[in-house]
């Protein structure tokens, strides 16, 4: 008899876990190295705000087009069941 498909072995549950754990960490790795570069070098502020910049080069926002409500252009005509 197959147990059911959404009930995990114990074991698969810690596989979900560490690979979890583990990006988790690499993001916090990363987060700290960045922060740490930005405080500890004067230059990386510098550096941040030309790619930043670089990213929005036209960020205006677009003007907005004139409104113009539709008309028909035969009058609508509605039918009772009278």
């Amino acid at each position: 008899m197959q147990r059911p498909q959404h009930k995990f072995r114990v074991a698969d549950r810690h596989v979900v876990w560490n690979w979890t754990t583990i990006i988790l960490a690499v993001h916090a790795i990363i987060f700290l190295t960045l922060v740490g570069l930005a405080v500890g070098y004067p230059g990386a502020s510098e550096w941040i705000s030309a790619a930043v910049q670089s990213e929005f080069v036209n960020a205006q926002p677009p003007a907005a087009a004139p409104t113009q409500i539709a008309h028909p252009a035969e009058p609508i005509q509605t039918v009772s069941s009278n």
